[in-house]
């Protein structure tokens, strides 16, 4: 019992002095979007649309993202060093964006169909 709370002890010990690696992006997919559509007739109320993203890095871990809006997806738009609340309708097809997706179920199909908990607006459409 005492080696199993030194080794413990140990590990906790040396995590405490390694160096900081925390990734402050924690962004799922960062990319342009291609396409918005607003949500049909049958489902209004349960989400507000969905916003196709499609990443430019080779080695991105999501290289496109059908992302669907809810109204818990938080939509911000980056200005300055500043975070700006945004709505679904200042989504434009050729911006950038970046995405945090929802914890929890996915639609493993390709392309990835996940619900959305954050968007960044990086910049206007070009």
């Amino acid at each position: 019992m005492n080696r199993v709370v030194a080794v413990l002890f140990g590990a906790l010990l040396s995590c405490a002095f390694m160096p900081a690696t925390i990734n402050v992006n924690r962004a799922d997919i960062q990319g342009k979007i291609t396409r918005i559509r607003r949500a049909s007739t049958e489902d209004k109320g349960r989400i507000i649309g969905r916003v196709m993203v499609e990443s430019d890095e080779r080695d991105a871990k999501v290289d496109k993202a059908d992302l669907i809006v809810t109204d818990k997806t938080r939509i911000l738009k980056k200005q300055d060093d500043k975070r700006i609340e945004a709505t679904f309708e200042d989504l434009e097809v050729g911006q950038q964006v970046e995405a945090e997706f929802v914890e929890g179920p996915t639609i493993m199909i390709y392309p990835l169909q996940v619900a959305a908990a954050e968007i960044v607006i990086l910049n206007n459409a070009k």
